[in-house]
């Protein structure tokens, strides 16, 4: 163990981010030499502090071996601020909510009924007797309040204790071109989930809108004089696209399983309208070589690609072979048409000796 952390210290790190748990006597030896170590890290949050501070991911303490200096991140400032867990704790008194055992209660709101039911009233719990450390569990809550206290000080006044307080690593001073962290305070944990949801729409669709913007003006383009921005809510994220009003009973695909992400209300949002459903055929000479291939592309994800990505790894890769087994010919002898709703796009591709000879 002993040689492994020394590996480690041959970069002189101030700051370890590890993807799972860290043995004891390695946590000795990096408090030893005033290392800060941040275990239980998820894979997506690790990928997203190595892109802000430069650092680099490796899946394996065997890698450390020869790697330079410049595998390490940086960043201005790293430090860890305390939050009192105000699901459970609050300072005035609960709310009883009466409900009748024939009513029936589903979604959100049984959801807000469970973390009311979960909650602790300071107040209350203070004057009633109780053992020595639940009664320093509530002190501790009603000492922190609102307040934010710095995760040191959290720690050396006793503060942080499990179930009170809540700790995030803060890692500021990194290029603000790079990304950002929104922190949504001021309400239950369901409500925060919904409003980070709705956040990161609104964020995505943002994103989109500059990026239509953008290519318009590089086409010369402009919407229709006779366009109006219409007067029911709309569905699209962008001004050119109208899903109009769907058929009764009949909800688009959102790419979601077992109806994830629908509205309680049984409404269509526009989070119904965040994929896309095509059919793809390869064509020779008229005739449909193989079987259509049903795809489906979920908006803002790893499968929504820029249009000349998708070209270069569809179209023009000539590595890609039909899928009819007595079929010899490349991607070229083909035409793929790509067909949804009423709309239908024919990509045929020619090899040019000189594509363009001015370049």
């Amino acid at each position: 163990m002993e040689i492994l952390v020394t590996k480690i210290f041959k970069l002189q790190p101030n700051v370890l981010l590890v993807g799972r748990s860290v043995s004891r006597k390695a946590q000795e030896l990096l408090l030893r030499a005033n290392v800060a170590l941040v275990q239980y890290v998820k894979p997506t949050l690790m990928t997203r502090i190595a892109r802000q501070t430069g650092a680099t991911v490796l899946s394996s303490i065997d890698h450390v071996m020869n790697q330079p200096n410049s595998i390490l991140g940086h960043c201005r400032r790293f430090r860890l601020v305390a939050f009192r867990d105000n699901d459970v704790w609050i300072d005035g008194g609960l709310e009883s909510k009466q409900t009748d055992p024939s009513d029936k209660v589903v979604g959100n709101e049984a959801k807000q009924i469970n973390v009311v039911h979960d909650q602790k009233s300071v107040s209350a719990l203070l004057s009633q007797s109780l053992p020595n450390h639940e009664r320093q569990a509530v002190l501790a809550a009603r000492k922190l309040g609102e307040s934010v206290l710095d995760g040191n000080d959290a720690v050396r006044t006793g503060l942080a204790k499990r179930g009170v307080v809540k700790t995030y690593v803060m890692i500021e001073g990194c290029p603000k071109e790079l990304g950002c962290t929104v922190i949504l305070r001021g309400a239950s944990r369901p409500a925060l989930k919904e409003i980070k949801r709705v956040l990161r729409f609104l964020i995505n669709a943002a994103y989109n809108m500059k990026l239509e913007t953008c290519y318009l003006l590089e086409r010369c383009s402009r919407l229709p004089p006779s366009y109006t921005i219409p007067s029911t809510p709309c569905s699209s994220s962008s001004l050119c696209v109208d899903f109009g009003q769907p058929p009764r009973k009949v909800r688009p695909w959102n790419g979601s399983q077992k109806g994830e992400g629908r509205s309680i209300s049984g409404k269509i949002t526009p989070f119904d309208h965040q994929a896309i459903l095509i059919t793809s055929v390869w064509m020779t000479d008229k005739t449909q070589c193989c079987p259509a291939e049903v795809k489906g592309i979920c908006y803002y994800s790893l499968q929504d690609v820029s249009l000349g990505q998708f070209l270069r790894d569809s179209c023009f890769n000539l590595s890609l072979k039909c899928q009819n087994p007595s079929c010899k010919k490349s991607v070229i002898d083909h035409n793929l048409s790509f067909i949804h709703n009423d709309g239908i796009i024919n990509i045929s591709v020619e090899r040019m000796d000189n594509p363009n000879p001015h370049v």
